[in-house]
């Protein structure tokens, strides 16, 4: 485990935490941040507690009280002292008796418009996150996503969940790594200090997804691999068996691909994420930088997994198709940006954008004047009309 909270345990030696509060209202939290990396400590150690203890109490400051007793919960499921055990009782009681203040500002915040706003409207047979107000076309093995009647500014599109999604390495302290809930109670994997989730049901999809094989060689997965490596990780999972895996890898931009119906791309089938555009150009020095990290990946897997089959003839099959699946992937599938919005008052856009493949928003057009917005919804994304569109012009969006 990486030693992130080396140091930052004099943060939480004194019971007031005046410090960090006047430091919070200040808004300079370079130090009040370590409250974050701090669970990043040994498991059950005296660090983790009061880790646990100065959220619970800076959130507490802030009327946050059900973060504030989601921390304790936390705490107590360690093996606090009875001293501890007290303080945080006291504490917990005090924030159940304030949650009606949160709800109260929450329920200011909510109407009937944001509550229904991102709620899919009518029924598309063919693309079903879509409206009725997008059709998809298949033309020579390219996508076409077009708008099937003329539709006005600020119509929502679509509201698809991505396939596999990837935080940034500076949204890891706020971001769930599965879900991409921007919260301020995650907790730490078990086994490494880079990943961590909102609760116990994200952790599992997670692993299930193949977070226990990255969790060991995590520390060597930079953002720019991180997605493509992840989606590889889940296609694993979803083929039942080695053969599958290779069988896919070898079909990859083919016209036994490229000829799928509709319905099979953005439907039921498990492998729609790599029905992307194969008509991007200029891809051959990031083919050769992604040779380098898949290189480098498929050697730790080996060092330190036992994710590869262990017969020499099968294994040798595999790497190849791990490679071609992560190059694929790496060149050809287009990485939204998934930009979620923060309330400080006002409605801000965050500062690091979180990225996921999309099988239908994947494939629409860039632009540098698009005529679609793409807004983050935890792991899910909303496509908006960022203009009027007439019927079948083709909807776009920037990759940038």
């Amino acid at each position: 485990m990486e030693n992130d909270w080396t140091g930052l345990d004099k943060y939480y030696k004194d019971p007031s935490l005046k410090d960090i509060y006047e430091t919070l209202l200040s808004k300079d939290l370079s130090d009040c941040v370590m409250h974050a990396r701090s669970v990043l400590t040994p498991f059950d150690s005296e660090t983790m507690k009061l880790a646990y203890r100065a959220r619970a109490d800076i959130s507490l400051c802030f009327l946050q009280c059900n973060s504030c007793i989601n921390n304790i919960n936390t705490c107590l499921a360690l093996n606090c002292s009875q001293d501890l055990v007290d303080e945080l009782m006291e504490m917990k009681s005090k924030a159940e008796q304030l949650v009606y203040i949160e709800k109260q500002a929450s329920d200011i915040l909510s109407s009937s418009f944001t509550d229904n706003f991102f709620k899919v409207k009518g029924n598309n047979v063919e693309v079903p996150c879509a409206t009725p107000d997008v059709d998809v076309k298949v033309e020579s093995g390219r996508v076409k996503v077009v708008a099937a009647r003329d539709v006005a500014v600020g119509t929502l599109l679509a509201k698809e969940t991505a396939f596999m999604t990837a935080t940034h390495s500076k949204n890891k302290f706020i971001s769930c790594h599965y879900c991409l809930r921007i919260s301020p109670d995650l907790k730490p994997c078990d086994g490494c200090c880079k990943a961590l989730f909102c609760d116990e049901n994200c952790k599992e999809k997670s692993m299930l997804e193949g977070h226990d094989v990255e969790c060991k060689i995590i520390d060597i997965i930079v953002d720019d691999v991180k997605l493509p490596f992840k989606a590889l990780l889940k296609i694993r999972r979803l083929c039942n068996s080695w053969d599958e895996f290779i069988a896919v890898s070898n079909i990859l931009g083919t016209d036994e691909m490229n000829n799928e119906f509709t319905e099979r791309i953005f439907g039921s089938n498990k492998f729609s994420v790599l029905k992307s555009r194969a008509d991007k150009r200029f891809i051959h020095g990031k083919m050769f930088n992604s040779c380098m990290c898949i290189v480098n990946i498929i050697h730790y897997l080996e060092l330190r997994t036992s994710f590869l089959p262990e017969c020499a003839e099968e294994k040798e099959a595999v790497i190849r198709a791990v490679a071609r699946i992560f190059l694929y992937l790496s060149l050809y599938c287009t990485p939204v940006r998934m930009l979620h919005a923060i309330s400080l008052g006002e409605m801000q856009l965050h500062d690091y954008t979180n990225r996921g493949y999309f099988p239908l928003i994947g494939n629409l057009e860039h632009s540098c004047t698009p005529n679609t917005f793409v807004i983050g919804l935890r792991n899910s994304v909303a496509l908006l009309a960022l203009q009027p569109i007439k019927k079948g012009e083709q909807l776009t969006f920037s990759y940038t």
